[in-house]
């Protein structure tokens, strides 16, 4: 039985003799990382399932943003997203990326905000909790199939904590206290928000991507869990709960010009599976997937390296460093074979640790 769908689709196929073209899913949303697709889904032509909630958590620059925008890139030059709106909800307004450069002209030509744009032209977005959900139900009202993301989930605030600061503001001017707490509205009101739209999601076959900051560094070692905002809801209605660090910063001449990310999914719905993947991200280019998938390759010992030589196993490519390699493999088109050879070392690796027991319930 697919992967990709539940309890109730499965009972429904299995009644079935034949299931009708447009009930089957359209496939996987690709991340822009062949690695990262395979931990999350164990393909490598997608991560994300459709119609799904996934909440992307992680340090200040660690990659979040580059890996929704990423996403957005990946889908605009594939023909099977074509009739996809890409909603781009940036809170913090602190998008400043060359967005043609890094994602493509496709990318900039379909994003989009949530709302209807202000007086001078500038997009409005969403500076509540509220705000967001108005937003998102009348994107799905419209039936049309979506990426949303939420940049980030820690920048909205509830109306009625709002209310109650302004009431704090108030009485501590007037020498008086205000009982009550505040920060208390939002995390009761996304478990209200994800519960009402999430089965409207897996309707219009679109996707939610909440974006989530913490508080302090993760140690990209332990991943020592950090505080985030939310409460309960947004682990228990993602599909894919992932926190991300920087594992190590990538410099030239002394200069910092990109970062590796290293994602470890704490929550897999798709397979179930929790797996860490590192790859690098450039500020001049984005995610690396070439470059991730050779030091995958050598990592696993597929590939040998002797020094700074990579002795490959493919005869167009033969022996040479890193940075020639990706120049040879960008230059022949060799992205699929090297994606293909990728992810058969990675099931590989994963049969090898299957446990290979007669099945319980046959």
């Amino acid at each position: 039985m697919p992967r990709t769908q539940g309890i109730a689709e499965q009972v429904k196929a299995t009644s079935k003799k034949k299931i009708e073209a447009e009930e089957t899913p359209k496939g996987l949303i690709p991340l822009g990382s062949s690695l990262f697709n395979l931990a999350c889904s164990d393909s490598t032509e997608g991560g994300f399932s459709i119609g799904k909630m996934v909440n992307l958590i992680g340090d200040s620059s660690s990659g979040k943003s580059f890996i929704a925008l990423s996403i957005f890139g990946e889908m605009g030059i594939s023909e099977e997203f074509d009739d996809y709106r890409f909603i781009y909800d940036d809170v913090e307004a602190a998008c400043e990326f060359d967005i043609v450069k890094l994602f493509g002209q496709k990318t900039l030509d379909r994003l989009e905000p949530p709302g209807e744009l202000d007086e001078e032209g500038e997009p409005i977005y969403s500076d509540t909790i509220e705000a967001f959900e108005t937003n998102i139900t009348d994107i799905l009202t419209e039936g049309k199939p979506f990426i949303y993301v939420l940049d980030s989930f820690d920048a909205l605030d509830a109306e009625a904590d709002q209310k109650k600061a302004a009431e704090e503001h108030d009485a501590r001017k007037k020498g008086k206290e205000v009982k009550g707490s505040y920060g208390m509205a939002k995390p009761k009101k996304i478990g209200e928000i994800l519960r009402r739209i999430c089965r409207k999601l897996k309707k219009t076959k679109s996707l939610l991507i909440i974006v989530s900051q913490t508080r302090d560094d993760i140690n990209p070692m332990t991943f020592t869990k950090k505080t985030r905002s939310g409460g309960r809801a947004l682990k228990f209605y993602a599909t894919h709960e992932i926190w991300t660090a920087v594992a190590k910063k990538l410099t030239k001449k002394e200069r910092m010009v990109g970062m590796v990310c290293k994602a470890k999914i704490s929550k897999n719905k798709l397979t179930g599976k929790h797996r860490e993947v590192e790859f690098p991200i450039y500020y001049e280019y984005g995610i690396d997937d070439i470059g991730s998938c050779i030091d995958f390759l050598v990592k696993e010992g597929k590939w040998g390296k002797s020094g700074t030589k990579i002795k490959t196993d493919n005869n167009a490519l033969g022996t040479a460093t890193r940075e020639k390699l990706i120049k040879m493999i960008e230059d022949k088109g060799l992205e699929p074979k090297l994606r293909k050879s990728v992810g058969k070392l990675w099931h590989e690796i994963e049969d090898g640790i299957k446990l290979n027991r007669k099945k319980k319930y046959q």
